[in-house]
């Protein structure tokens, strides 16, 4: 299915689907993108770049760097449960359906939901959810600011669902192990956790739903760092997802999404909004607040690092930092 008619699909889902319990929607999120833009956009021009044209000789832009609030990432625990309308009313219906076919047919029970892992269900303090990321419908509001350079995302198309990644986001013990990377960095786990020095949320890998702690918006958290370094990262094996891509022109790039580093910044809008950014595991306690209003179910925004030049005429020459 083409971008287009993904989109019209999720345009037209309130239409078919009028039960979704969620607190956000297009409207409010674009709302909430512009009412952050002073304090997590962080432009700054830092240079000039040097292009040449046979036809008009050098010319210079400048060379700037930025923040954009390019995906929205939703972590819920089953479906029906998104904060968001229109996903709980299009991929969502879509998602569920393809779940409940991949569960079945791997291990013939339904796919099923809660705080414990498919394997056991005796487990404690561990929380299973539910992800997607979708181009964030309040790109509009930095695209018609020229000084900006251009977001890779596409406003409204869905990055990652883990209802169409069933398997692998359920940990099935019979799927093979496209693993041996993601095996080789589950051994060194600490170094992938979420925190700082000693701060640990929880591991990135392995790239599943699963997450033992005893907080719901840090569990929550960890799932959404999880997906967004599916979507980015290169060759993530064994999972359905669509690539962000990190280049952006001639001389323009975005970061990947990242654990621990504020090139990668949350902007939590559900169940609390805000209307500031940062990345996640600076600090011990997190979301306890946010933990009260809420059934599992969390938004935020994922602001990533740009930087370079919007496209010069002719072919780039070179960048001269001040």
């Amino acid at each position: 299915m083409n971008k287009s008619k993904l989109i019209a699909l999720l345009c037209c889902g309130l239409l078919i689907y009028n039960n979704a319990v969620a607190d956000i929607n297009s409207a409010t999120i674009t709302e909430a993108t512009a009412k952050a833009l002073p304090n997590c956009l962080h432009f700054r021009v830092i240079g000039m770049c040097i292009w040449f044209s046979p036809y008009t000789g050098y010319s210079e832009t400048p060379l700037v760097e930025h923040y954009l609030p390019d995906v929205v990432v939703n972590v819920f625990n089953k479906p029906g449960d998104n904060p968001w309308t229109e996903m709980n009313a299009s991929i969502d219906q879509a998602g569920k359906a393809t779940e409940e076919k991949i569960v079945t047919g791997l291990s013939h029970d339904d796919a099923g939901s809660g705080q414990h892992s498919y394997g056991d269900i005796q487990e404690q303090n561990t929380f299973f959810k539910e992800a997607d990321i979708v181009g964030n419908p309040g790109l509009t509001v930095t695209a018609v600011q020229p000084e900006l350079l251009p977001s890779t995302a596409t406003p409204l198309f869905p990055y990652y669902q883990s209802m169409f990644d069933a398997a692998m986001w359920r940990g099935f013990p019979d799927v093979p192990p496209a693993l041996a990377e993601e095996a080789l960095a589950m051994g060194a786990n600490f170094k992938y956790h979420i925190g700082t020095d000693l701060i640990n949320w929880g591991g990135l890998y392995p790239h599943e739903g699963k997450v033992a702690t005893t907080n719901d918006a840090k569990a929550a958290a960890v799932i959404a760092q999880r997906a967004g370094d599916i979507i980015t990262a290169i060759n993530v094996p064994g999972h359905v997802y669509q690539p962000l891509l990190n280049e952006c022109g001639q001389h323009c790039k975005a970061a990947p999404i990242q654990i621990n580093s504020p090139k990668t910044q949350f902007q939590m809008i559900s169940p609390k909004e805000e209307d500031s950014c940062d990345y996640f595991g600076k600090t011990l306690t997190y979301g306890e607040e946010a933990e009260r209003d809420t059934k599992g179910a969390y938004s935020w925004i994922i602001w990533r690092y740009y930087r370079g030049c919007r496209d010069g005429a002719g072919k780039f020459v070179q960048e001269i930092t001040f």
